[in-house]
């Protein structure tokens, strides 16, 4: 006996008697709502009102039509033309009338009297059926669901991937088209200038050396987000001090600001944070962030750089007095090859994966990292690192060369695509 739903079968005949006997039978055994209607015309209302499962229906009703004909109208209506319908008869079934009851779109023959045995266990077999159907439906629509999804990423991801190729192409055709210049012109002086003007020269291998900067970082950071892709990103693992790294950090873009006349203040609440921490890493992390709040920071602005313990973690805080981040771009701006600004109305220069590279590093330290940010009233990102216990069985060398000399070379390479 099905139980595990609630069924809606409507039974036609113009025999009262028979109805309600129907009725009685039928919610006694089966968990369904039975509607009556003993007209083709109360039939047809039965229908537009109710979302019937099952139709039983009487062949020989004298008034308004028989129920062929009834049958007809149901099979020819859109809502109502897969309800099966089994029909009721009194006369001999011959194959000549089955075969007209098929061919309207019938699925079964009962004749009376019915016997109440065989009448509950048709009607079982075929709610059966129709439960399977609903489940099919019901998987169908979550596989359209899914594939409509599926469908959306794949969209999305092309939509990013043609952003990219055109932020891509535009950050490598820039700096090309600047060295070729440069280029062409010392050339230049150096076929048609009897005294060689050593400074017009030099300003013109400057801006050669910083595009040869811009170009070293976009390929840099093009390898290693294959690199990370692939799960070959591997960190440099030591034991430093984060408050150096970062100090040092950031003493090295206060040229940078200087040219903007930003001022940036750097304050720690603690003088030393010992990590098992890749510092090449951190640096890169920093440096991104300076980077972008001194292109994104207008003129007489500020840059703040804090950093303080805060639940077992260390955590640093950049932030800018510049054009702000809307919240609806809030996470965005984490995801590879997208900008808050497109590509042709974007005020600085940017590939569009550096603060993909910057989330990817830090959740290799187990940190996150987040923005506060509103439009023109400035951002600040929030780095957490949590801070470990280092046995003495973890300490490791640092391999790299974190001085402020190495920084600042680091950090013109970084810097690259400011330009003023």
């Amino acid at each position: 006996m099905v139980t595990s739903n609630l069924y809606t079968i409507l039974v036609v005949d113009d025999y009262p008697n028979n109805l309600f006997t129907a009725k009685a039978l039928i919610e006694e055994y089966i968990d369904a709502k039975v509607v009556l209607a003993d007209t083709s015309t109360k039939a047809l209302q039965a229908l537009l009102k109710h979302s019937v499962d099952l139709i039983i229906l009487d062949v020989h009703m004298e008034r308004e039509m028989d129920g062929f004909e009834l049958a007809r109208i149901i099979k020819s209506r859109k809502k109502t033309e897969n309800i099966p319908i089994v029909f009721l008869t009194a006369s001999c079934i011959n194959e000549e009338f089955k075969r007209k009851g098929f061919e309207i779109g019938a699925v079964d023959y009962l004749t009376k009297p019915i016997d109440d045995f065989l009448l509950i266990n048709r009607i079982n077999v075929y709610l059966k059926l129709i439960e399977k159907e609903r489940k099919m439906n019901i998987r169908l629509q979550e596989q359209a669901k899914e594939l409509k999804r599926a469908k959306d990423v794949a969209e999305a991801a092309n939509e990013a991937k043609d952003m990219f190729l055109a932020n891509i192409s535009h950050e490598f055709r820039t700096p090309l088209n600047i060295l070729l210049g440069a280029t062409q012109i010392t050339k230049y002086y150096l076929e048609n200038d009897k005294v060689l003007d050593r400074e017009k020269i030099n300003a013109k291998a400057t801006t050669q050396i910083q595009n040869c900067y811009r170009l070293i970082r976009l390929v840099n950071n093009l390898i290693d987000v294959t690199k990370i892709d692939s799960g070959d990103f591997a960190l440099n693992i030591s034991t430093c001090n984060i408050i150096e790294i970062v100090e040092n950090t950031v003493k090295s873009s206060v040229k940078y600001a200087t040219l903007k006349n930003i001022e940036i203040i750097f304050d720690t609440d603690v003088e030393e944070v010992v990590l098992v921490c890749d510092s090449d890493a951190i640096e890169r992390i920093m440096l991104n962030l300076l980077s972008n709040a001194i292109k994104f920071t207008p003129l007489d602005g500020n840059i703040f750089v804090n950093i303080s313990i805060c639940d077992n973690s260390i955590q640093i805080r950049v932030k800018d007095s510049g054009i702000g981040i809307s919240k609806d771009k809030h996470k965005m701006i984490f995801e590879r090859f997208k900008q808050a600004d497109n590509l042709f109305t974007r005020s600085c220069e940017g590939s569009g994966i550096g603060l993909n590279i910057v989330k990817s590093l830090i959740e290799m330290h187990d940190g996150t990292i987040g923005v506060n940010s509103e439009l023109l009233k400035g951002s600040e990102f929030i780095v957490e690192i949590p801070i470990s216990e280092i046995s003495n069985d973890e300490i490791y060398p640092d391999d790299s060369i974190n001085n402020l000399g190495n920084v600042i070379s680091t950090t013109d390479i970084e810097f690259s695509d400011i330009y003023f």
